[in-house]
Parts: C-alpha cells; structure tokens; sequence
C-alpha cells in the first residue's frame, strides 16, 4: 500500500500574490486597462453561443 505525500503548508497572502505576479510576470501579461477590457470582450463573445 503506498503512503499518501504529506500535504503542503498553506501559503501565506505574500506568497500567493508574489506567485501572481511572477506567474503574469511570466506569461507577459499587460497591466494595462485597455488590454484587460480588449481580452474580456473576447471571453464574453466567445461564451455568448453556448
């Protein structure tokens, strides 16, 4: 029988949201308001026919 891995300590705020923003670091994400709403509209457009 195989031993479950121990679970992994919870990351604290700072941690999470440094991963964050590594992670958009990461993927080039823009921080910019215009290129939020300009992918958004596509996610709503693109969710609109199901």
């Amino acid at each position: 029988m195989t031993k479950k891995p121990p679970p992994k300590p919870k990351l604290t705020d700072e941690e999470r949201h440094k991963r964050f923003k590594d992670m958009a670091h990461e993927v080039e994400a823009s921080e910019g308001e215009k290129d939020f709403d300009k992918v958004f509209g596509k996610v709503i457009r693109s969710n609109q026919g199901r």
